[in-house]
Formats: C-alpha cells, sequence, structure tokens
C-alpha cells in the first residue's frame, strides 16, 4: 500500500515536472501564413524615374572642316572635346543659311541634345526651332540676339588678339598702310577692325589700315582678290579674314597674320605668325555644364584669360619683328591677361 502511494506521488511529481519544463520552454512557431513585410519607402514599386537622357553633341558648320579657318576652329573643338570625354557627336559641313533650320531640326530628332549653330547668320534658325525643342540645348556662335532659355552662345572675344595682331602689324609695315579683308560687317567682325586699327595706332598713331568686307564668310577667290588690290594701294602687312588673303600675300611677297588657325603652313615665309581661337574650352564646358544641370542661357566669353585666344608660333619669323615692338606686344598680353587693360569691344559701323 505504500509502495503504491509511493508510485503515486512519484508519477504525480513527473507529471508536475512535464507541466513545469512545457510552460517554460518557448513557445512553438505559428504554422499560419507570415503577415506581409510592408516594403521600405525607398524600395517602392511605382514606376522608377526617368533616367537622363545620355548627351549627344551636334554641329552645324557654314564652310568646309578643312578651310583651315573657322569651320577648321570649330570642328577640331568638337572633336577633341567629345571624343577626350567619350561624347557621341556629329556634325554636317557647308550648310547654306537656307537649310540652317532643316539642318537642326534633323539633329534635334535624332535625339542629339546638345546642338552647336556654328555661325553667327544660323541664329534666327536656331532660335525658330530652339522653341519647338524646349528640351535641347541650343549654342549658337556669335552674341546680340534673342536667346530662348534654352538656347545660349558663345562668343570669341578675338578682338583682343586682333588688337595684339594690330600693334604687331603696324611694328612690321615699312609703308605704314595695312589691310584687313572680312567675310561681313557682322558686330564681332566690326568689333575685330576696331581693335586692330586701335593696336596699330598704339605703335603708330599716323597708321592707314584699308577694310574690305567681301559679302561672304567663305569665298577664297574674292578675299585673294581684295587683298590684292589692298597691296597694290600700299599695304604691306595684311590680316588673313580667309585663306584667299594668304594666297595673295604669298603672291605678292608681303607679310600676313593669319586667323583662327596655326595657318603658316599655307604660306611658310610671309605667315608671321596667327591669332589662334580655340573653342575646345567651350565645347568642353558646354558638355559639362548640361550634364551637371548648371549650364545657364547667356553668351559665354572665352578669350585670352582662358587660353582661347592666343598667337601661334612664329616659326622663325619674329626675327622680321623689331624688339621692342615684340616686348611692347607681350607686355599688352600680360595686361590684358591679368585685367589692367580691357581692349573696347566697338561694334561701330565703318564706311
Amino acid at each position: 500500500m505504500v509502495q503504491n502511494k509511493l508510485y503515486f506521488k512519484l508519477f504525480s511529481l513527473l507529471i508536475l515536472c512535464a507541466v513545469v519544463l512545457t510552460a517554460c520552454s518557448p513557445a512553438a512557431q505559428a504554422t499560419t501564413a507570415p503577415q506581409a513585410t510592408e516594403p521600405a519607402a525607398a524600395a517602392a514599386t511605382s514606376a522608377p524615374a526617368a533616367a537622363k537622357p545620355t548627351l549627344k553633341v551636334a554641329m552645324a558648320l557654314p564652310g568646309p572642316i578643312n578651310d583651315n579657318d573657322f569651320n577648321t576652329v570649330g570642328y577640331t573643338g568638337l572633336k577633341k572635346a567629345c571624343e577626350e570625354m567619350g561624347i557621341e557627336y556629329t556634325y554636317v559641313e557647308k550648310v547654306a543659311d537656307a537649310d540652317v533650320e532643316r539642318v537642326l531640326r534633323d539633329f534635334a530628332s535624332r535625339g542629339y541634345n546638345l546642338i552647336f549653330a556654328h555661325s553667327f547668320s544660323f541664329a534666327s534658325a536656331a532660335l525658330a526651332v530652339a522653341k519647338d525643342y524646349p528640351d535641347i540645348t541650343f549654342m549658337v556662335a556669335g552674341s546680340g540676339f534673342e536667346l530662348n532659355p534654352n538656347m545660349g552662345s558663345y562668343d570669341n572675344p578675338d578682338y583682343q588678339g586682333a588688337y595684339l595682331a594690330g600693334m604687331l602689324a603696324a611694328g612690321t609695315s615699312k609703308t605704314g598702310v595695312l589691310g584687313w579683308v572680312d567675310g561681313n560687317p557682322a558686330p564681332n567682325m566690326l568689333a575685330n577692325l576696331h581693335a586692330f586699327e586701335d593696336g596699330a595706332q598704339e605703335v603708330n598713331p599716323d597708321i592707314k589700315v584699308l577694310h574690305t568686307f567681301i559679302g561672304s564668310w567663305y569665298d577664297p577667290p574674292k578675299s585673294k582678290e581684295a587683298a590684292i588690290a589692298q597691296v597694290e594701294q600700299g599695304a604691306d602687312v595684311l590680316s588673313a579674314q580667309g585663306v584667299g588673303v594668304i594666297d595673295a600675300a604669298v603672291e605678292k611677297k608681303v607679310w600676313v597674320i593669319g586667323a583662327m588657325t596655326d595657318q603658316n603652313h599655307l604660306g611658310p615665309d610671309v605667315v608671321l605668325t596667327s591669332v589662334l581661337w580655340d573653342i575646345y574650352p567651350v565645347v568642353k564646358s558646354m558638355i559639362t555644364s548640361v550634364s551637371d544641370g548648371t549650364w545657364e542661357s547667356k553668351t559665354y566669353n572665352f578669350g585670352v584669360k582662358d587660353g582661347a585666344v592666343k598667337f601661334s608660333d612664329f616659326h622663325g619669323l619674329d626675327t622680321n619683328v623689331p624688339a621692342e615692338i615684340m616686348q611692347k606686344v607681350n607686355d599688352k598680353l600680360s595686361a590684358i591677361q591679368n585685367g589692367t587693360f580691357e581692349v573696347p569691344f566697338d561694334t561701330s559701323e565703318v564706311q
């Protein structure tokens, strides 16, 4: 009997322990479906923001890219900047004013979203197209024309270089007569002419500058004819705004100062130096600002301070320039660079 009671107590104790152990054990995982996890705000399943279009650059040029002048400058600046930065680019050369709008619209329709119209005369067409493509950035060479909010301009203050060229020409001349041939009397061209005259007069107040506008941005035979006429009137140093002027200098054996590119190879014995305009800094800056969203609708100037306007190598011909003249030119160059001298931007008409 006692033994049975003992067994009963042991059995009761085991049951009690089992109950206690069960109560102290962690609860078993529920077998019901887990509650759906609410997505974090950052992982929302709404449509993602549209990706920014890949930048593609295009340029319309008024003349041939091998003109060793304005169009070569445009093309080489475009090519260098885009290839260096890994940007797709295209161009169309020899674009007549009547065809500009069609060419620019074609660029826009093909997804080019930074478009350069490399001529002052392209401004009105660029404005018309820019109004129809507000998400595309248009840049036009020159200044002084209406800009749409998605449109800017890039001006080359080559009048700074023209001032220095005038000093150099006047200091080299033996006859006291200089020649200047250009395409059309656009504001920038007038500013260049006045700066050339001002620089020449700083060296020789009695200097005479003959000037001719031929009515075309690219007509080598006509510019050559105009330059020869100036030589026949006594000009012994010419300013070349076109390869035809260099042809005239070679034929007449007079000095000439080239423009836009280093044109010495066109007349190694007569091209004293050239006033360069390098638009590589312009194109690179526009690509960067459009890409990072800092681009603004305004006129961008890249001049002597930026290394965009400068003299080319003299190729040994600087020995024909009096040392005191070279010193004056270099001093004036430094003054422009450090801001102590500012070349006037005079666009007044000439007779």
